[in-house]
């Protein structure tokens, strides 16, 4: 699925055959998961690069890496010796991680003043996920039923977003709300958890880089 992704971009940039600017974009930001009660929370960091087509519309193809905070809950886990309780609290860490490769689309609302520019996003693309769990308790004489394991999930990616961008002479800051669909993936293991929708709040550096005639 990712060699599909990257031919196909590949092959978009390679038919752009008219005046357009291209912009480097390091961003970084955060992230929580709205599908999972609000249990999951990321850290945001990644590059694009956009390919102003037009006065209305960007092509922008970004790769992404989305780090995990520590989640922490209790389970309970269960003993057969009756010398000890019944049962003793058995503390639960999941990391959740993330990673993307994907076309995004920016869709530029007309604005009054010249050095603001409002845009609506549109996120495709693929997309994985990692959902690391640790357990500490005691394993010699207690187990639990059930437990959740570590998994990993991926599949196709859909967003929308709306973006501010500030203006300068050739750079551009930004700045972007987006919201992804839950992934189009499963947990295969029957789990506390699903794959995550997430809302994302990130912030970015638009670099420009080349203003010329591409040519076919």
């Amino acid at each position: 699925m990712k060699n599909c992704l990257l031919l196909f971009i590949l092959l978009t940039f390679h038919r752009c055959n008219c005046f357009s600017q291209t912009y480097i974009e390091p961003l970084s930001g955060y992230q929580s998961d709205i599908a999972n009660h609000g249990k999951f929370h990321q850290i945001n960091s990644g590059i694009q690069l956009s390919f102003k087509k037009s006065s209305r519309y960007e092509l922008i193809a970004r790769i992404q890496k989305s780090w995990g905070l520590p989640y922490h809950s209790v389970d309970s886990s269960f003993t057969a010796n009756s010398t000890l309780p019944l049962y003793e609290p058995a503390n639960k860490t999941i990391i959740s991680e993330a990673w993307y490769l994907s076309l995004d689309h920016r869709f530029i609302l007309k604005s009054k003043g010249k050095n603001h520019q409002f845009s609506i996003l549109l996120l495709t693309g693929i997309s994985g996920q990692i959902f690391k769990v640790n357990y500490k308790y005691d394993k010699v004489d207690y187990a639990i039923l059930n437990p959740d394991q570590t998994q990993k999930t991926g599949g196709v990616s859909i967003g929308t977003g709306f973006e501010y961008m500030r203006l300068f002479k050739n750079d551009r800051l930004f700045f972007r709300l987006t919201i992804d669909a839950p992934l189009m993936g499963e947990i295969t293991y029957p789990s506390s958890f699903k794959p995550m929708s997430l809302l994302a709040f990130n912030a970015g550096y638009s670099f420009l880089i080349k203003k010329k005639k591409h040519e076919k």
